[in-house]
């Protein structure tokens, strides 16, 4: 079906390797960074067994990721439609993740009770794009970054966690203040990760993670820089790039 219009690509240097669709929504560092920065938190606190919800999976880097740095990781990835759905199943057989990762079709708009309260970890790079803005000729691209409806998205993901769980995002730095509007309904302990494309640019990314429950203050955390004045990618990013994990503590 798809043999005409896929690209199969290796990340991690080339430990991974991702079916996706040549022309449509793929991949970018968004979904490696918030992956790695996952890894990075579940080292750092020694999580080693944890149910964990990848919310608008698409063709499943994410779950893929953090699949590869933890062997007792059980993912469900969540994702509505059937085409990137398709390609998830096939790419968690391409690398042997059939223990690891559950592929689920589900609208998390219209998330199923049988999910809520059910994961330690929800993680999600939702698409931002409203309604009214211009739309690609491509109905999979746009699937991918427009969104009906923001808040019910962020709403609708913290129905999947269980008491003490945690969410992750990256989002636009834009988006940040109704995301903390969205999230504060039922978390709090807010950690704010920028990005930096370089010194001389303001952050367009930034990594939130909020525990359900949670009353700690707001940080901001040092974040990271993508890029030298030179254009070169920096080291800790790199790292982050070839190793799928985000050591930020």
């Amino acid at each position: 079906m798809f043999s005409q219009n896929i690209t199969v690509d290796k990340i991690l240097k080339g430990k991974i390797s991702i079916i996706q669709l040549k022309n449509g929504f793929r991949y970018g560092l968004e979904a490696v960074f918030l992956a790695a920065f996952v890894n990075g938190y579940l080292k750092k606190y020694k999580k080693k067994n944890f149910l964990l919800a990848d919310v608008g999976s698409g063709v499943g880097t994410i779950s893929l990721i953090i699949a590869h740095k933890n062997n007792g990781a059980k993912i469900s990835a969540i994702e509505n439609n059937t085409h990137y759905l398709k390609i998830a199943n096939e790419n968690i057989i391409k690398n042997n993740f059939q223990k690891k990762i559950n592929a689920i079709k589900c609208d998390i708009l219209d998330v199923n009770s049988h999910l809520t309260n059910s994961f330690d970890i929800v993680v999600t790079n939702p698409p931002f794009n409203e309604q009214q803005q211009k739309k690609s000729e491509n109905e999979l691209d746009n699937y991918a970054k427009i969104i009906a409806n923001y808040e019910s998205w962020i709403d609708n993901s913290l129905k999947l966690l269980n008491d003490r769980g945690t969410i992750f995002l990256i989002i636009p730095t834009g988006l940040l203040e109704k995301t903390l509007i969205s999230l504060k309904k039922k978390t709090g302990s807010f950690k704010i990760f920028p990005i930096w494309p370089n010194q001389k640019k303001s952050s367009k990314r930034l990594i939130l993670f909020a525990k359900k429950g949670g009353a700690s203050p707001t940080e901001l955390m040092s974040g990271v820089r993508l890029y030298n004045n030179q254009g070169k990618m920096i080291k800790k990013a790199k790292n982050c790039s070839d190793k799928g994990i985000l050591n930020f503590l």
